[in-house]
């Protein structure tokens, strides 16, 4: 059995490197909000996120908390939808013609 779970556990690590930034966001999103459901103290989490981060980020537990309440919503509908993100960065180029010098981060 712990033969198989290897296996599956590189199947996810391999998937996991080709994943989308969106993918990969929304599965930490999912891990850190379940994480907390189990009882993981958020300064826990926060620093295996910190350890993890290939941009030395430092997390907090503020920020664990905010990962927590998005998953709880994400149960049920998304926060933002692409319309309105779509939108909301329209306006930001209207309003803002200088970030249009800006390099994208995806």
């Amino acid at each position: 059995m712990l033969k198989l779970e290897n296996i599956a556990n590189n199947v996810i690590d391999t998937i996991e490197k080709v994943s989308s930034p969106a993918s990969r966001a929304g599965s930490v999103i999912e891990r850190a909000g379940r994480m907390r459901e189990e009882g993981v103290d958020s300064d826990v989490i926060a620093l295996q996120m910190s350890k993890n981060s290939p941009n030395y980020q430092t997390y907090t537990t503020r920020d664990v908390e905010g990962y927590s309440k998005l998953y709880q919503d994400s149960k049920t509908k998304v926060t933002i939808t692409s319309k309105q993100a779509r939108a909301l960065i329209k306006d930001q180029y209207e309003t803002n013609p200088a970030a249009d010098d800006l390099i994208s981060q995806s």
